[in-house]
């Protein structure tokens, strides 16, 4: 991987909440109204919209309940004392907002990998559509051409060995930040990486206990009539889940 533009840095397309039109904008609405931005989770899921509308049911059923925030407030205290966080307090500070979304969004994606292989018991999701409505987040993350830094980007992606500059980096870029970030946690990259490992086992167990009532199953996507996308979507997916543990890891000490 390289550090530059031309090298495509963003290997994984994302819908921003501005171009956002039809179905992608209802289900970022419905998003915007627990959180105050879309994850680039499903910024990249959104290359697919009718997987976006089942994986958005899959996920809705869990986003607001208790086992979800027991299971992700654990995540994210159990690699707490894992690295050394960034010395300005400013930087950790806006490092520690975005502890919770990411361990949250572990969780989902582990489970929307999950039910794309087949290994959730849950009913098939329906793929009700959420109705026309235009995203307004309180505080978007600015998209990767908004708020670029290459060699920042290319570096990071190097180090977690992943395809795509996640939202809390983007955010860091956008508010100056991310430069004295990545220079204290870059070090500790290499050797958190077996704690984000077991971080990552772990969190794919807890996702098989959340209280899933709906399931973005293969069946679901035949059925939605975009079976050739499992494929795809599942690299999508096992990205995020093998990423979001690697970020988690470096960042969760900022919560302290």
């Amino acid at each position: 991987m390289g550090s530059n533009l031309d090298d495509g840095f963003a290997i994984y397309p994302m819908v921003e909440e501005a171009e956002a039109t039809g179905v992608v904008a209802g289900v970022y609405a419905e998003l915007l109204r627990r959180m105050p931005f879309v994850p680039s989770l499903f910024k990249s899921l959104a290359v697919c919209p009718p997987y976006l509308v089942l994986a958005f049911e899959q996920c809705a059923t869990v986003l607001d309940s208790d086992a979800l925030t027991q299971r992700s407030d654990h995540l994210s205290a159990s690699v707490r004392d894992m690295v050394t966080p960034p010395a300005q307090p400013d930087v950790r500070a806006a490092l520690a907002r975005f502890v919770g979304p990411l361990s949250r969004m572990l969780l989902l994606s582990g489970g929307l990998l999950l039910a794309l292989q087949g290994e959730l018991d849950t009913p098939a999701a329906p793929g009700n559509t959420p109705p026309a409505q235009t995203p307004r987040p309180d505080t978007p993350a600015p998209s990767q051409w908004d708020a670029a830094a290459p060699e920042l980007y290319g570096q990071i992606r190097a180090a977690l060995d992943t395809p795509m500059v996640n939202s809390i980096w983007r955010q860091l870029a956008a508010d100056g930040q991310l430069g004295m970030a990545w220079s204290a946690l870059a070090p500790q990259a290499l050797r958190s990486r077996p704690a984000a490992d077991t971080l990552q086992r772990i969190a794919l167990e807890m996702a098989l206990e959340l209280p899933w009532s709906v399931a973005a199953t293969p069946a679901a996507l035949h059925s939605a009539g975009i079976p050739d996308a499992v494929p795809g979507l599942a690299t999508i997916l096992d990205a995020y889940v093998k990423t979001l543990p690697r970020v988690l890891v470096l960042t969760a000490s900022s919560v302290r």
